[in-house]
């Protein structure tokens, strides 16, 4: 791992005011942990840049992991658009710049996993399938999870105390069905069964 810049910053470019951003804080909470709980505070610019070039770490060691099919030419301008963001991000010396790098780097990748990078045209849509058509795939394992972590954070809404409550009311329709709990399209066959307007919001 490349070694992180240090260069300080000009007086004027130090801080970043940003209190009324609590979604900033909640989403480094949420990559990060609690050592990112009441940064809110924290109006240094310094600790942000530490913030985003983590985050472009994740991304960048992270990011093939989860992408699955994907064409040699699409994967090298994805892989150098996080590694050459890294880079200027590590580079950036004015809070202007960071920013301005961020803000670049992250727009060029939405568009990159749309297909390609942006062009001139007139008008404002663009057709981002000229190369290639995103898809999406889905095993059931994966509707498992989906289904299960939607069930336990919305257990009151399904007439759950809480998801404990949820998870139990599973067991039981698995024992009284003969399924066993780690098979993953029991969890499914139960949300279809008891609760299929949930089902149809994700299938």
């Amino acid at each position: 791992m490349a070694k992180r810049s240090i260069t300080s910053f000009p007086y004027d470019q130090r801080l970043f005011l940003h209190a009324s951003n609590l979604p900033l804080e909640r989403f480094a909470e949420s990559l990060f942990g609690k050592k990112y709980a009441k940064s809110i505070d924290r109006v240094d610019i310094g600790f942000w840049k530490i913030f985003y070039i983590s985050t472009f770490e994740v991304l960048e060691k992270s990011i093939f992991c989860s992408i699955g099919s994907i064409d040699k030419s699409h994967r090298q301008a994805i892989k150098d658009e996080v590694t050459n963001g890294l880079d200027w991000l590590r580079r950036s010396k004015a809070k202007d710049e960071l920013h301005g790098a961020l803000i670049v780097t992250l727009f060029k990748l939405v568009f990159l996993l749309l297909g390609r990078l942006p062009y001139r045209e007139k008008g404002k849509q663009r057709a981002f399938n000229t190369f290639r058509t995103l898809s999406d795939s889905q095993t059931e394992e994966q509707l498992n999870w989906l289904l299960q972590g939607y069930m336990q954070r919305h257990a009151s809404q399904h007439g759950f105390g809480d998801f404990f409550d949820a998870d139990y009311a599973f067991l039981t329709w698995a024992r009284e069905n003969k399924r066993h709990r780690s098979d993953r399209s029991a969890y499914v066959e139960w949300v279809q069964y008891k609760f299929p307007q949930t089902y149809a919001k994700f299938v």
